[in-house]
């Protein structure tokens, strides 16, 4: 009876898309649960949800100016530009062998879409696309993000700020990422 209550507060959280309330409820049910793997992993799968239903954001701040992307976003003024040059990024990173990592995707795919389009949407990096389009490019480029950065994307940020010889500085929900143009991040890949 118990179990039930607890997953239906779970899944309630999970619903209002409350991250702290989530968290606490799947504590407790590791506490007084711990041997009934079928329960710990279905509270698993709630909890995981309500991390892949937030959607990401990211700001940057250049010339002063305090810009905020969402994932996919297409509606900054120089959006144009700002794909334009994703795909120059994209293009670099497949020239220096940096292949996509589909595991980092936590939603399920559209029909329409593809793994190129759902990984390279993400908003840091559309970020990171907009500080390289504007004149002249900042030294250091500094990103805060509302959640925790993809696999894929920390690699490829690697990559950038070594392709790019560039500073990269990235927030995100749990530690800051300091990317050097040596192509190491200052959390040692523990992440």
């Amino acid at each position: 009876m118990l179990s039930c209550i607890v997953m239906a507060l779970l899944s309630g959280a999970r619903n209002h898309g409350n991250i702290q309330l989530s968290e606490k409820v799947y504590s407790r049910i590791k506490s007084l649960f711990p041997d009934e793997k079928k329960f710990l992993i279905s509270g698993a799968i709630l909890l995981s949800n309500v991390y892949s239903s937030r959607v990401g954001l990211s700001w940057t701040e250049v010339n002063g100016e305090l810009v905020q992307f969402k994932a996919h976003d297409r509606f900054h003024p120089t959006s144009s530009e700002i794909y334009a040059e994703l795909d120059r990024l994209s293009s670099e990173l497949i020239q220096h062998d940096h292949g996509l990592d589909s595991s980092w995707i936590t939603r399920s795919m559209k029909e329409d879409e593809i793994i190129e389009s759902v990984l390279c949407g993400h908003s840091e990096k559309l970020a990171i696309a907009f500080n390289f389009i504007q004149q002249p490019i900042p030294s250091i480029i500094q990103i805060t993000k509302n959640l925790r950065v993809c696999g894929d994307c920390h690699e490829a940020r690697k990559l950038i700020a070594k392709i790019r010889q560039r500073h990269i500085i990235v927030r995100d929900a749990n530690r800051i990422h300091h990317f050097y143009s040596s192509g190491q991040c200052s959390c040692q890949d523990h992440f």
